[in-house]
């Protein structure tokens, strides 16, 4: 059973290893200790290097007797692994650590308590891991294993989490990782079926291979790595036939191995980028809805991991199904997560999440709409998802009352979408930025800091050098700022929208630039005037509409894609003009409201300047 007071039991051991051990060094040595003097209660370990008779030699025993076991062949060996060295650190603190080790052990701890239990709260090196949330854990054990599953397949299983959550099941699990550490071989020890540990690079050299194939698991469950880099030659050198999209990003390439591996459910947990990523994520996620293989999508909350504030997902796949519709649920929304504090959450009613994914696997999407409303999930069709660019960002689908209404909105309206009415034109990429030399010019940069709320856009403060960019098309002078532009900020500050304004200096040196978290909108046939469309885009439908394509929870985005396929209303071209006649009321309204403020500034001033003469 799972107890508060779990925690405890190494506070008890750790208080006895006084001496210069580092704390999670500590740590990891007293959950060795326990796992020693348990092993040997259940008579798993030659007599000679039991804890109890390793207590009768004192300390040198111990450490020797540690050696010993460290030395093992297979996880026993893992398992034990820098425990000597720990030991002979803590002189002869160890003595009565592991005498306190062998009572707990004695006493039954871990009839009480589970492994993972006991040992959730071991610190670990900050990079060393993500720190995965026990909740989102259990979660992702219970959709792999919970159903008929007799083997799962454990890549890149780094902290043992999986493991623990499987410690229980008479299944047959299969471990593959670059790196096992001690924690995951002591865990491996107290399964109760067949577990293999492999320690082996699963993207460049699998291990799980039978007669010249790979071998098949009912199940796979991951928390692939976020950030590696691989090797460029990885996916052209497999001879498995592991990677139908080669070109796939790192995680794309660990997403294929983990199916090739797979006969039935796959659980893995990505990066946000992967969600929504264009190019090669895009492709595979297209592979992926084509073969009918995705079962849901589970967009997580921030703030879970310990070690990182990454954005993450859960991607519910099954080889073994062909799906029409792809479930969405949003783990973000307060059903789902709770605060811890000001930077960390939890999650919450994990099992209705469970129940939901599980109905969609069996093609009840009737059963899972009546487990969790609208607000909290959400199955959409291939087409939908086509054409949102095969977007996985769950806040896409999964939408709020208020932007259901909008959408119903824009559904009454004439519309077309924006790159039919527009040009989309990209800004001056970074390496043609802050340039010396004979060719650099200085420019004018308009950033998110200079769209203002109302009116044109000012004269930006910020300058910058640039060499005109070679373009295949169009001329060069193209990325500068023309009268009527609607500039649109697409990373950070989404959906902030401004205007150019008619006495925009000319291309060239003084001229104006978008910045790099913009797109330009203009005129594609110089005859439409898209004044109107910035009046559009920063109005409250507008700006709804923005919000609804937003992805991202660390860094907001707005895909180039997706942008040129939002629908944005039709105005007749006689009547486009009146977008002008707005701006210039709006301009000289502000001009009015500065003049008051200036006023109103100005009253204490004069006061007190009378009273001082």
């Amino acid at each position: 059973m799972t107890d508060s007071k779990a925690g405890q039991v190494l506070f008890q051991l750790t208080d006895q290893l006084r001496g210069p051990l580092r704390t999670e060094d500590a740590q990891l040595l007293a959950f060795q200790l326990l796992v020693w003097a348990h092993l040997g209660e259940e008579h798993q370990i030659h007599p000679a290097d039991m804890a109890e008779t390793a207590l009768y030699g004192g300390s040198r025993e111990i450490v020797e007797a540690l050696n010993r076991l460290s030395m093992s062949d297979g996880l026993l060996g893992h398992a034990f692994s820098g425990a000597a060295s720990h030991a002979r650190a803590a002189g002869t603190d160890i003595e009565s650590a592991l005498s306190a080790a062998k009572r707990l052990a004695d006493g039954g701890i871990f009839e009480r308590f589970l492994p993972a239990d006991i040992a959730a709260e071991l610190a670990t090196p900050r990079d060393a891991s993500l720190g995965l949330p026990k909740e989102l854990v259990a979660m992702v054990a219970e959709l792999a294993v919970g159903f008929e599953a007799r083997s799962v397949y454990c890549p890149w299983e780094m902290e043992g989490q999986l493991i623990s959550a499987t410690l229980c099941e008479a299944i047959e699990v299969f471990v593959e990782t670059p790196y096992l550490s001690p924690l995951v071989a002591l865990f491996a020890l107290f399964h109760k079926g067949e577990i293999l540990c492999e320690v082996a690079d699963p993207l460049a050299t699998p291990t799980a291979i039978k007669s010249g194939r790979l071998k098949k698991f009912d199940s796979a469950m991951s928390f692939p790595p976020f950030g590696m880099l691989p090797k460029s030659e990885v996916a052209n050198q497999d001879i498995y036939g592991r990677f139908p999209i080669k070109q796939a990003t790192v995680t794309g390439l660990m997403i294929q191995h983990i199916l090739a591996q797979t006969d039935g459910r796959a659980v893995i947990v990505v990066p946000n980028s992967f969600l929504f990523g264009p190019g090669r994520d895009r492709d595979l996620r297209q592979y992926l809805l084509e073969n009918g293989w995705v079962t849901a999508v589970v967009g997580l909350p921030g703030g879970i991991y310990k070690n990182t504030g990454i954005g993450s997902g859960l991607l519910l796949l099954d080889t073994r199904r062909s799906h029409d519709r792809v479930g969405f649920i949003d783990a973000g929304q307060p059903y789902f997560c709770q605060s811890i504090n000001r930077t960390r959450k939890a999650l919450i009613n994990t099992g209705d999440i469970v129940a939901y994914c599980n109905a969609l696997s069996e093609g009840d999407t009737e059963r899972a709409s009546a487990l969790l409303g609208q607000d909290l999930a959400v199955t959409a069709s291939f087409e939908e998802l086509q054409s949102n660019d095969f977007s996985f960002a769950v806040e896409r689908y999964v939408v709020s009352e208020s932007q259901r209404r909008l959408q119903g909105q824009m559904q009454r309206l004439e519309t077309a979408e924006l790159g039919e009415v527009a040009e989309l034109l990209n800004p001056v990429p970074n390496k043609d930025r802050n340039q010396e030399g004979p060719e650099a010019i200085e420019v004018l940069e308009v950033g998110a800091q200079d769209l203002p709320a109302n009116g044109y856009i000012k004269t930006p403060e910020k300058k910058v050098n640039i060499v005109l960019p070679v373009r295949r098309s169009g001329s060069c002078n193209d990325v500068f700022l023309r009268p009527g532009d609607v500039v649109l900020i697409t990373k950070g500050s989404t959906g902030k929208v401004g205007i150019v304004p008619e006495d925009v200096p000319p291309a060239g040196q003084g001229g104006w630039i978008a910045g790099q978290s913009a797109i330009v909108l203009r005129s594609s046939d110089g005859k439409a005037d898209l004044r109107w469309l910035g009046l559009w885009l920063r109005s409250k439908m507008g700006q709804g509409v923005l919000s609804g394509i937003t992805s991202g929870s660390t860094i907001p985005m707005i895909s180039i894609q997706t942008l040129r396929k939002l629908e944005v209303p039709v105005v007749a071209l006689a009547e486009q003009p009146r977008a002008g006649e707005v701006l210039q009321h709006e301009m000289q309204l502000q001009a009015r409201i500065d003049e008051l403020r200036e006023e109103q500034s100005g009253l204490a001033e004069n006061l007190w300047a009378e009273l001082l003469s």
